[in-house]
């Protein structure tokens, strides 16, 4: 089918997907995410936390597969595998009952482990029917799913403790046709700082105070808007290979910005916007101050973001003729190879 604007897409319900982008994955010396059936271990962005209610369920892609997104009576929110066991009606489509997660088909019923607890039938379970259910987080307004059998690494916090924060009410969300990590290499690709967003460094070598973790890469940022003069001084990190993380002060003021990526079928992003100010003493003059901030971070990022857009959509991302530059990006890339991937829930979600 075709969108409003012609072009050639089709929709996956939650995600319209651009044709082209399965030939664009085919880029020299890379490895796209699912390219050799696995999937980066990290935690992945699947909605809003607004958009599940107690007693409410979603569907979403996930990876190359389709999960089912709950949330019980209590309020707990789970990611599990949308396929029932049974003969595979999709439980996204279901309903919640007693604290489980029941298929509108024949009526069994999975806790948030995942295992079947009973039949509509009342015939004993069979054993070993389950759903794969994924590790599972809810915080800065998201529902987020760990892809492995036990999260490597925790989510981080934005500068202070969440309670000491104020966060903008809104988390605007951005489709992108491209795999999540070719948006990260754009935090470790100098070159593009200076050409795209128009900054300039405060030091000539920004490559010497990186720092490489397992799970995570980490610099400060020091530098100007070549066309104001306006300092930035930000702490910046990937996360996984999906979660751009920032702290600092832009033109005097401090706030946390958090971009993760999503991922609804391999090739696509859905990224977040979350904007978080520090409380300061709770005064009604530092919670004015703190909300003066929020809205500068959200239009600030909103604007840096969108310089990266008509790039990032149309991108045969490889690794090219890099120069003497692009060393941080190099290893960054490296990093993003070896990374660890793993796919435990592909026989279920599939």
């Amino acid at each position: 089918m075709q969108d409003n604007s012609g072009n050639d897409r089709f929709s996956l319900h939650e995600f319209a997907v651009d044709r082209s982008i399965d030939a664009r994955r085919t880029g020299r010396g890379v490895t796209f995410e699912g390219q050799d059936g696995r999937f980066t271990q990290t935690w992945w962005p699947m909605c809003r936390s607004s958009e599940l209610a107690p007693g409410k369920v979603l569907g979403r892609g996930f990876l190359d597969g389709r999960v089912a997104i709950f949330r019980t009576e209590k309020g707990v929110a789970q990611v599990v595998s949308a396929y029932c066991p049974h003969n595979g009606a999709d439980l996204s489509v279901g309903e919640v009952h007693q604290e489980e997660l029941r298929c509108k088909f024949h009526r069994w019923c999975f806790d948030r482990s995942g295992t079947c607890t009973r039949t509509g039938s009342g015939d004993r379970v069979p054993p070993g029917a389950r759903v794969f259910a994924y590790p599972t987080r809810e915080r800065f307004g998201l529902i987020w799913a760990f892809n492995g059998e036990t999260p490597l690494f925790e989510l981080p916090d934005l500068g202070y403790p969440d309670d000491e924060l104020i966060f903008h009410a809104n988390i605007p969300s951005l489709d992108v046709n491209a795999d999540p990590w070719i948006f990260m290499c754009n935090t470790l690709d100098f070159n593009h700082i200076k050409c795209v967003h128009g900054l300039k460094f405060e030091h000539a070598e920004p490559d010497a105070e990186i720092r490489w973790e397992p799970y995570a890469v980490h610099y400060p940022l020091r530098a100007h808007f070549a066309d104001t003069g306006a300092p930035v001084s930000y702490d910046l990190a990937i996360h996984g290979t999906n979660i751009f993380w920032q702290t600092g002060v832009a033109n005097g003021h401090w706030f946390g910005f958090l971009f993760p990526a999503g991922m609804h079928r391999p090739g696509t992003m859905r990224c977040y916007t979350i904007i978080a100010a520090h409380k300061g003493d709770g005064s009604p003059q530092a919670l004015q101050a703190a909300r003066k901030a929020l809205d500068f971070g959200m239009e600030l990022e909103t604007l840096v973001v969108g310089q990266d857009l008509e790039i990032l959509n149309t991108i045969r991302f490889n690794r090219g003729h890099f120069t003497r530059s692009d060393r941080a990006l190099a290893r960054f890339m490296d990093h993003i190879m070896e990374y660890p991937r793993a796919h435990p829930g592909a026989q279920w979600i599939k």
